[in-house]
């Protein structure tokens, strides 16, 4: 069996943290016959500020020819008010390794972190599908006197992947599908999208696939998750709308994210990272949630078809978050460190 090289960049903010303890998880699944090696690599805020140097080319295709996934901490810094170091790394990564489709899943794990009257972990199961190199992420616009532009692009080769991934994912666990959209408004581009969306929907003729307004989805999803399964978008509104459902599993140290390449550009393709961000107001402090990274690598073991490893990695937050262990964001004591550790000592 081909060894399954994972590049490891922990990037800013809390990323070196949670990376730390995510580190073990590797080791725990390569101990269990696994064929996983990883590379760590430097960038980030600390190595653009002490070289120039943001993600270079040979560093780019390093990446790209000889590494089958990334494992990603986060980006962010203040010292780089621009942020042009993460537009150059993480921005760079998706575009170019064509990482199209980003799965962004809502699986609560514990009753009492879901904060909906009368709603448990067990009725919310939902998937978000989001276009992951699009939409207005492109970054292209400008700044006048007066007036801004901030210029969004929507283009079949990018929105007929991740659709055709969306309408397979619903029809394989039998669960709706949802295309969020804003057409009424947005005419040309969320137009393409809706117009995609009813013709794939002539090819899955047995998936329940129904177009929404994003804002009226949003509205449904707090007063009725429990209709909800699998859910298109594009880049800005699949942000909001998973960012939202976080809220369900029990904040954004929680959440767990899966971008990958449907048709890729090279040997890498995946990236696997948690969503909270690089919240450098905790770096140092010992607080950060290390779960979404967890439930992260989860994802990319699932996604290297570990499935046993991936469940093991989901179980084990489960347990312990059911037992009241936990960083204080959900309701818990504990800090970073004792948290993972508590989560690595109930891996079987």
């Amino acid at each position: 069996m081909p060894l399954f090289q994972v590049a490891v960049i922990a990037g800013d903010g809390i990323g070196p943290e949670v990376m730390a303890e995510a580190l073990p998880l590797l080791a725990w699944a390569r101990d269990r016959g696994r064929p996983l090696a990883w590379t760590l690599f430097p960038h980030g805020a600390d190595h653009c500020l002490a070289t120039g140097e943001t993600l270079s080319q040979v560093t780019f295709e390093h990446l790209r020819d000889h590494f089958d996934a990334l494992l990603f901490g986060a980006v962010g810094d203040p010292r780089i008010p621009d942020q042009r170091h993460a537009e150059a790394i993480l921005l760079r990564l998706r575009k170019d390794l064509a990482l199209g489709v980003n799965l962004r899943p809502c699986l609560p794990l514990a009753d009492h972190l879901v904060p909906l009257k009368g709603v448990g972990a067990r009725d919310i199961h939902i998937e978000v599908f989001r276009e992951n190199t699009e939409g207005p992420y492109v970054l292209a616009g400008e700044t006048a006197p007066g007036r801004a532009t901030d210029l969004a692009l929507h283009t079949e080769t990018a929105v007929r992947p991740l659709l055709e991934v969306a309408f397979h994912r619903a029809q394989a666990q039998g669960r709706p599908l949802h295309l969020a959209h804003k057409a009424n408004v947005l005419k040309h581009g969320h137009g393409l999208w809706l117009r995609m969306f009813q013709e794939l929907k002539q090819a899955y003729p047995e998936v329940e696939a129904t177009p929404i307004h994003a804002d009226a989805l949003l509205c449904a999803l707090i007063q009725r998750p429990q209709a909800f399964g699998v859910i298109a978008g594009d880049n800005y509104v699949g942000d909001l709308i998973s960012d939202l459902l976080a809220a369900f599993q029990g904040g954004m140290g929680m959440a767990p994210s899966l971008s990958y390449a449907p048709h890729p550009a090279g040997r890498c393709r995946a990236l696997a990272e948690p969503v909270h961000g690089s919240a450098p107001d905790l770096a140092g402090k010992d607080l950060a949630n290390p779960a979404g990274i967890f439930l992260s690598t989860a994802l990319l073991f699932r996604f290297a078809g570990w499935e046993t490893e991936a469940l093991a990695v989901e179980k084990a937050v489960q347990q312990a978050l059911e037992a009241g262990e936990g960083t204080p964001d959900v309701k818990g004591t504990l800090g970073c460190r004792a948290f993972s550790a508590a989560l690595r000592a109930r891996l079987h």
